[in-house]
């Protein structure tokens, strides 16, 4: 945890802001605590950084994955973890996108930009 503060209030200016990997988180287990075999991801309604960082789980973990660039080894691998567990619920429980290649593929863009998402989470 104090690694990870660190990080943000060091950071502060490089897009990473104190208080945000504890929102992207719990936006990830929340995300992950609904019931049900498949979960569909869901687009934030305005589209601004904070919305979607707290609605988006897409967001959220690339800004965990952005933490995970910015710590020491020790902590990198116990958050490393943890998303790793995260990441296996979360490829378990969504469904590839099969019209994902269809979308420009942005440079970094990870695999969990490829889910099915809600078509109407943005409505």
């Amino acid at each position: 945890m104090a690694a990870i503060h660190r990080a943000e209030f060091r950071d502060i200016d490089k897009g990473l802001l104190p208080g945000d990997t504890w929102t992207a988180l719990r936006c990830y287990q929340s995300f992950l605590a609904h019931p049900g075999r498949y979960l569909y991801l869901t687009a934030t309604v305005c589209g601004c950084y904070e919305c979607g960082l707290k609605e988006d789980v897409a967001i959220a973990r690339d800004l965990l994955e952005l933490v995970l660039t910015r710590l020491p080894p020790r902590p990198h691998r116990e958050l490393a973890a943890l998303l790793a567990i995260l990441d296996d619920q979360l490829d378990r429980r969504t469904l590839p996108d099969p019209l994902a290649h269809r979308r420009p593929w942005s440079p970094g863009e990870q695999w969990w930009h490829h889910r099915l998402y809600d078509e109407f989470s943005h409505l």
